[in-house]
């Protein structure tokens, strides 16, 4: 009688577990929906917005810059990053200097993302990434790493929700707790370090969850943001939809930290000029 009981409260204990494990790790899958539609997708025909973001290595200090500036023309909408890293570590005594990150997007307002173009200047080899919306819902890739070339094909759904591993998320909007979608992000540094691979170009659609809402210091007030988590990543958006705060982990360098700062047009133009497009 008593192995009777001991069996069945095993089996109940089992099925708790195996059902605890369901809703934490395969229910979010199952019911992942539409990424958040960024700030630059709702602007006004002839609108423009500028964002930057300052870069922060694990001890805090700023070893770079990121600037976005999105523009529609029509139904057409341009968004363009540029990112600088002035320095960063990375294991064996290695350490790479000014690297620059441009990232052009074209959106076509009724269709999405129909061009990409990567390019990664200042480690002597040339790195590039391009791709364009092939009917009826493809988007072909090709790159380029210094002699290598190679191609791979994302659906079209996997644009929809589409960043990079030095600047995950450009803006979030009509967020809710509860929420989650997939993201793909681009490591635009893959296979400068053999470790890596040219294979890990992009991730394979990264889970991502709304958590909750906490109060976060941003700019000498206190803000209250919704919290975005995600494997190796963390981020704060803003109720308005506006990315105060990410944190993230790059293989090889460790957490590295993007904050949103005043948009500084003459530090753009200083740090561009310091690391040019060649």
């Amino acid at each position: 009688m008593i192995n009777r009981w001991i069996g069945i409260a095993t089996l109940v204990l089992m099925l708790g577990v195996n059902a605890a494990l369901m809703m934490r790790d395969v229910l979010p899958d199952w019911m992942a929906g539409e990424p958040p539609v960024s700030r630059a997708l709702q602007l006004e025909s002839g609108g423009e917005s500028h964002i930057q973001l300052g870069i922060y290595d694990q001890q805090g200090h700023c070893i770079g810059y990121s600037w976005t500036y999105s523009s529609r023309s029509g139904d057409l909408i341009s968004v363009r990053h540029r990112t600088v890293i002035e320095s960063l570590s990375l294991p064996l005594d290695t350490e790479i200097r000014a690297i620059r990150i441009d990232t052009n997007l074209n959106y076509l307002r009724h269709r999405g993302l129909d061009e990409l173009r990567v390019c990664v200047f200042g480690l002597g080899i040339r790195i590039r990434l391009e791709g364009e919306f092939f009917p009826p819902n493809d988007f072909p890739c090709r790159w380029q790493v210094g002699s290598r070339r190679g191609e791979f094909l994302l659906p079209g759904e996997a644009t929809r929700a589409l960043g990079d591993m030095i600047r995950p998320f450009e803006s979030l909007t009509g967020l809710s707790v509860g929420q989650s979608w997939r993201v793909e992000l681009l490591n635009p540094l893959s296979g400068v370090i053999p470790d890596w691979g040219t294979r890990n170009m992009m991730t394979d659609g990264l889970l991502v969850r709304v958590t909750g809402i906490e109060e976060i210091e941003h700019r000498g007030a206190v803000v209250e943001a919704f919290v975005i988590e995600a494997e190796r990543l963390r981020a704060w958006v803003s109720r308005e939809g506006r990315v105060i705060r990410q944190e993230f982990e790059l293989p090889l360098v460790g957490k590295l930290t993007l904050v949103d700062e005043p948009y500084d047009d003459e530090l753009r133009q200083r740090v561009l000029h310091e690391v040019p497009a060649r």
